[in-house]
């Protein structure tokens, strides 16, 4: 993984911190940061993700 070199403060609803942190948990990821990076990189690559229903398709 590239060395992060920018950063981007955010605010999220806590609807949606939860749904990332439950994202991060089926998809084993560590960090809040790390699975944040993943979701962008997979939306924007028009590629799926899997959440506690099955795999979705991102929009």
């Amino acid at each position: 993984m590239k060395a992060k070199t920018e950063r981007v403060p955010v605010m999220f609803d806590r609807g949606l911190v939860e749904r990332i942190d439950e994202y991060s948990y089926l998809n084993r990821i560590r960090t809040r940061a790390e699975a944040i990076r993943h979701l962008i990189n997979v939306g924007l690559a028009g590629g799926c993700v899997k959440t506690e229903k099955g795999t979705e398709a991102a929009a």
